[in-house]
């Protein structure tokens, strides 16, 4: 039995992740994640951790949260440390409290990791601070997910403007959010804004007074803020105003990620995924029966998984042949008796590897397509594919309207390259 960790990753943004967080993902046998987790905090685990997607997308079919409670229990009493990877806080509208109690229930160790909430972050994010002296007192936090069970105060017995509203997962009922609101006595000249993406790059805030809004719902993740400190987005706000803000750039890489540090600081949003993570195809188990494989130890448990769920006996196995990663990982299957890489000859079935020139004779499952990745590539503008990637994993359609661009590792000319895309200049010293 290991440990169970409920830890919360922040708003979106990955360098608002705590010191700590980055040292539990990357201690984790097992991370078990959200929609709204950003997928570069993913690269943080060590190569052959276990990832398992929960969804949790808002307003779509999903996983229940009693089939996560499951899940974290059965991945503790397997693994030494298993990371419940949470948006925000896992406190703050995050479940936390519940995935907790069935740890309690089954005796399972467990640690908080605090989030920075989306509460504080996102409005700041916009400009906007939630108490400013001489203009609000305090602070009201609320979910808009149901407007029937919306907990507002009554105007006529409490002086609503002297406090900040704050509204989580409310974005899909303003309209009827809004009309409480005014039949509790809310002023219909009051600010109002819709803070979209929040913390991203591509950020985008409405604003506008709470009787009048024009605001459509496109199942981006938002806040909705209400109060006279709203009017502070239009005089603080500097990440929206950069020349690039809303442009997003996805980047399959296989060995090592580019800088792109310069890009994101002209406002690019940029989403680096891992060529290896992504597994194509399906693998037809018959076709490995008494041959020798070769597999890449990020792909150890991923295998095992699918041997396990097709019936598929290790005896019929030849040779197996892994690096020190695999090696840990077949361990805890039960097989000891692994050959080093290196021996590997042309007789091994090469699983994994993506190197120009090894062919990968097994296609492995597909993990995380459905997920986040599809989100995120249709939301992108351009697509960049590493020089050691033959072409992108199967599975993936990019949108026509998406750009697809190939750049040499080790991408010197990546900051030139993307700014003459979009027509600019790369003014970086």
């Amino acid at each position: 039995m290991g440990k169970a960790y409920i830890v919360g990753c922040g708003p979106g943004n990955k360098d608002l992740l705590t010191v700590k967080a980055v040292k539990i993902i990357e201690e984790a046998d097992t991370i078990i994640y959200d929609h709204l987790v950003n997928p570069e905090i993913l690269d943080y685990a060590r190569q052959g951790a276990r990832r398992i997607y929960v969804g949790k997308k808002p307003y779509v079919k999903r996983i229940s949260q009693e089939e996560i409670n499951r899940i974290i229990v059965e991945e503790t009493l397997k693994f030494h440390v298993v990371v419940r990877l949470k948006g925000g806080d896992p406190f703050m509208f995050g479940r936390g409290g519940e995935e907790i109690e069935e740890l309690i229930k089954n005796n399972i160790e467990y640690e908080i990791v605090p989030g920075i909430s989306s509460l504080i972050a996102v409005p700041e994010s916009a400009g906007i601070p939630l108490t400013h002296r001489n203009v609000n007192h305090g602070i009201l936090v609320t979910t808009g997910n149901n407007v029937e069970n919306l907990n507002i105060p009554d105007c006529r017995t409490f002086k609503c403007r002297m406090y900040t509203m704050v509204i989580f997962m409310g974005a899909h009922n303003l309209k009827g959010i809004i009309a409480t609101l005014l039949s509790a006595g809310y002023d219909p000249s009051l600010p109002i804004a819709l803070i979209e993406n929040g913390t991203y790059n591509y950020q985008k805030t409405f604003t506008g007074k709470l009787g009048s809004i024009n605001y459509t719902y496109n199942e981006s993740p938002s806040l909705i803020v209400i109060g006279d400190v709203v009017p502070y987005h239009e005089i603080f706000c500097q990440s929206e105003n950069r020349k690039y803000s809303g442009k997003i750039i996805t980047i399959f890489y296989d060995l090592y990620p580019p800088d792109t540090g310069y890009l994101e600081s002209m406002g690019f949003t940029v989403f680096k995924i891992r060529s290896a993570d992504v597994f194509p195809g399906d693998v037809s188990t018959t076709a490995l029966y008494g041959k020798n494989i070769a597999c890449d130890g990020r792909f150890a448990s991923i295998l095992m998984d699918i041997f396990k769920s097709s019936g598929f006996d290790l005896r019929w196995l030849g040779k197996i042949a892994t690096d020190s990663t695999g090696k840990i990982l077949l361990q805890k299957y039960g097989i000891f008796d692994v050959c080093d890489i290196s021996r590997a000859d042309s007789s091994y079935i090469k699983i994994g590897f993506t190197n120009h020139g090894e062919v990968q004779a097994a296609k492995l499952r597909p993990v995380e397509m459905g997920s986040y990745m599809e989100d995120y590539i249709s939301k992108s503008d351009l697509i960049i594919i590493g020089s050691q990637s033959d072409d992108l994993p199967d599975g993936i359609h990019i949108p026509d309207k998406t750009g697809i661009i190939r750049v040499k590792y080790p991408y010197k000319n990546l900051n030139s390259v993307v700014m003459s895309y979009f027509g600019g200049k790369n003014e970086e010293n």
